[in-house]
């Protein structure tokens, strides 16, 4: 494997040569930490090995990088016209997309297919047709030990900077390892809060380490989180009370679940927020907090428009809702591409992401009027069957044939993983419908075939084992 040498820089202080810490690479961290640590009860090696942040980057040896089982399928071939010996490094490919980088630094924009999505398994363009290199300012949060300083791709005056592994491995949360693999008794330099808060902004943020939160094309961008919890109750910009790591075991795979039996968050809104809950004409309703105060109004790879609702691919940390019947353009300011704040400089997400999302042929206003005082008033008289089913049902779109829109309907027993994807005739994808946790309960999804061609289309929804598939017709 190869190996992008740090420098390492000799300081002088009161006339006494000091040496900083050298990054001495994972597989040294592995020696001792290969086992189950009495302090968490699971061996932290392996569980962080299946978790995404070492696959930030992926080093490319004439195949597709490989993952750990039960996690990213990873990506079937290079871009269109292209083969894997056209590349050194594969950014990303374990969660949202991946890009491919060449020998010389560059990254592949030569054509219209240079990003591959996962959720969608389609390819998008990226910067098209530019000089796209990857730099310090790409690599600085993929890598353990970027540097602004040297060239990784040989080429001095490409000023790339420089690396130490690819992925974010131990000494990429850390800090450099040197002194503590000497003596296990010295701690790495990074740890406590600075590691629970500042850490983790370092990379979880956009803009700077504030409240204000970068959108784009009415998402919220990528890796905002630190920005978000700025924005929300939980922090008044310095989060004193309520860190990254209070509820994230940054060492458990999050993503793929099932990569593990360990559970990546340690710490839910009920243990803090106890007694609230939603009553349906009385009774409780199977739903989680984060089912609505976590929407997926972020953008990674993939957003998208279900009826009248939205949904992102990355779910949001603000956690407050705007009840009002307001629908998604009053959470953004397209002068600024920022998220709309208060005057306490709070942010909001409206109910489109929220209610819409599974909702999709209601309307905002349909969704405000549950939506205000819902922990008080619970929900009555919703007009509609909310008993609970008793089993996993895919039912038969409606109109059949459609033009250009019908309703899918399904119904699940427990809250559960659902996915919907829509496919043509000959099994080529062409919409992610829904790919998220959803409660008991019966549900509906609008689909919109505007701009596709007439003909037979199949719809497939999984649902841990329960799997389905259906046909209906596009008949323009």
């Amino acid at each position: 494997m190869k190996k992008l040498l740090h420098i390492i820089l000799v300081l002088i202080v009161g006339g006494i040569l000091v040496f900083p810490q050298t990054y001495v690479g994972s597989d040294q961290c592995m020696n001792c930490h290969n086992n189950v640590n009495p302090n968490t009860g699971y061996n932290i090696w392996t569980e962080y090995m299946t978790s995404g942040h070492p696959y930030k980057l992926n080093e490319v040896t004439g195949g597709p990088p490989t993952f750990p089982p039960n996690t990213s399928p990873g990506v079937p071939d290079p871009p269109p016209g292209t083969s894997w010996g056209d590349y050194s490094w594969m950014i990303g490919g374990y969660g949202w997309k991946a890009r491919f980088v060449k020998p010389d630094g560059r990254v592949f924009t030569a054509t219209q297919e240079v990003q591959y999505n996962l959720e969608t398994q389609g390819w998008v363009p990226y910067h098209f047709g530019e000089d796209k290199k990857y730099n310090y300012g790409c690599f600085k949060c993929h890598t353990t030990g970027p540097s602004e300083v040297g060239s990784w791709n040989g080429v001095p005056a490409d000023s790339l900077g420089t690396f130490s592994e690819p992925g974010i491995r131990c000494e990429g949360c850390h800090g450099p390892g040197s002194d503590h693999a000497s003596n296990p008794s010295v701690s790495p330099p990074i740890t406590g809060t600075d590691l629970e808060i500042t850490r983790c902004g370092d990379c979880h943020q956009r803009g700077g380490i504030t409240n204000a939160i970068p959108s784009s094309g009415g998402y919220i961008r990528h890796h905002e989180q630190i920005n978000e919890m700025r924005a929300s109750k939980h922090g008044d910009g310095n989060m004193p009370d309520l860190t990254c790591a209070s509820c994230h075991d940054s060492h458990v795979p999050l993503r793929y679940p099932d990569a593990t039996p360990e559970e990546g968050i340690k710490m839910t809104c009920q243990d803090c927020h106890s007694g609230m809950e939603i009553l349906l004409n009385g009774q409780p309703k199977n739903i989680d907090c984060v089912d609505c105060h976590m929407p997926p109004a972020s953008k990674s790879a993939v957003g998208m428009v279900v009826g009248n609702g939205r949904r992102g691919d990355v779910k949001t940390h603000i956690m407050g809702i705007n009840t009002s019947a307001v629908d998604y353009t009053a959470m953004f300011d397209t002068s600024t591409n920022l998220v709309v704040l208060d005057g306490n400089g709070l942010a909001q997400v409206t109910l489109d992401f929220v209610c819409l999302r599974c909702h999709t042929t209601e309307d905002v206003t349909w969704a405000s009027g549950y939506a205000m005082g819902i922990h008080t008033n619970g929900i009555n008289d919703v007009g509609i069957n909310e008993t609970i089913p008793s089993e996993f049902q895919l039912e038969q779109n409606y109109p059949n044939p459609f033009n250009p829109s019908t309703t899918i309907n399904f119904s699940i027993p427990e809250a559960s993983q659902i996915k919907i994807t829509i496919y043509t005739i000959t099994g080529e994808i062409v919409e992610t419908l829904i790919e998220e946790n959803m409660p008991a309960g019966n549900h509906n999804l609008s689909f919109s075939a505007a701009g596709l061609p007439s003909g037979i289309y199949l719809y497939k929804m999984t649902a841990g084992n329960f799997t389905d598939t259906k046909k209906m017709t596009l008949l323009k």
